[in-house]
């Protein structure tokens, strides 16, 4: 009985001790407000106060990056907000975050990532930090909280080591999370990442005329799934979009040649379930977003200048096409 008491207060101390770390650390987090991330902000007002109708981008950093909203809105006559931020957030945060502000005559043409629909709890855990506004965006589904319970079990570990660390005075060298970004991000460039980065339509302007890195960032295999959850969470924003006068449209995402190549067989699943399931129209095909790997600025979603262009003027031709701008 003694020792089970023993155990028991043992696992109590573990458990009060993780918590202990997870808030110590939290509480020394440094929310910027001109981190990439607080661009929301922005995006939101002008999604807020642009008259209707207005031709929407609805997406991620593919279309942060990727877009040349000027264009387009010379193109047409028509506004132009491009809402792309980063994909982390979850496909229920990219399509809530514009589904309350969609109004009669909107034109919204999504642009998705190919693993489409996958949650980063650090990065919400961020950005609802720095804009509580943000909260409205969340779904909190099975996949919110397993993704918040691996974080917090993470920060446990990081915070535990740390505290190790520090208990034999080694001093780890690294700068705190001012940026406090994911990886994807690459917060070594605040120049690049910063709320600052963005045109009034909600393009990133500040890697125009840059230097690029050595090497594009994310090469790797994309995985075949069954995306069915995500196709029904688009099927019911088209409704929702249908319901309030407005139209929606789909456009790949731009992606290298190489790995387009490298990663064709998931590339074709992908197109194969949205064609099969989606009832979103389709504009582009996966290979008429595939561009030459010298058009991308750092990552296997960011274009570079001339790529931006070059899928801009792409996509002006499908409207066109498609007769999706009256």
């Amino acid at each position: 009985m003694i020792k089970l008491i023993i155990k028991i207060f043992l696992l109590v101390l573990v458990v009060a001790g993780t918590l202990f770390l997870i808030l110590r650390r939290s509480g020394s987090k440094v929310y910027d407000s001109n981190n990439y991330f607080a661009a929301i902000i922005d995006k939101d007002s002008l999604i807020m106060n642009t008259a209707s109708p207005r031709i929407i981008f609805a997406g991620a950093s593919n279309l942060a990056f990727g877009l040349d909203s000027k264009m387009i809105e010379k193109e047409f006559g028509m506004p132009v907000i491009n809402m792309g931020l980063h994909g982390n957030f979850g496909l229920s945060f990219i399509l809530n975050n514009v589904k309350k502000n969609i109004r009669e005559g909107d034109i919204i043409i999504l642009s998705l990532e190919y693993y489409l629909d996958e949650l980063y709890y650090k990065d919400i855990d961020y950005i609802t930090h720095l804009y509580p506004k943000a909260e409205e965006y969340i779904d909190r589904d099975g996949d919110y909280y397993s993704q918040k319970a691996k974080y917090f079990v993470s920060e446990a570990q990081a915070g535990k080591q740390k505290l190790f660390n520090q208990f034999f005075d080694k001093v780890l060298k690294f700068k705190e999370a001012k940026v406090f970004v994911s990886d994807q991000l690459h917060s070594y460039d605040t120049l690049i990442y910063s709320r600052n980065a963005f045109n009034s339509n909600g393009d990133v302007v500040s890697h125009i005329g840059k230097k690029y890195p050595d090497e594009i960032r994310g090469r790797t295999l994309i995985e075949a799934k069954d995306y069915s959850e995500s196709i029904k969470k688009l099927n019911d924003f088209a409704e929702y979009v249908k319901a309030h006068g407005a139209r929606v449209y789909f456009t790949y995402a731009s992606y290298p040649e190489t790995e387009f190549k490298k990663n064709i067989l998931a590339i074709e699943e992908f197109e194969k379930q949205l064609k099969d399931d989606m009832k979103i129209e389709i504009i582009t095909t996966p290979q008429e977003m595939m561009f030459s790997d010298s058009l991308f600025f750092d990552t296997v979603y960011h274009l570079n200048e001339e790529g931006r262009r070059e899928r801009t003027e792409i996509l002006i031709e499908k409207m066109k096409e498609k007769k999706i701008v009256n």
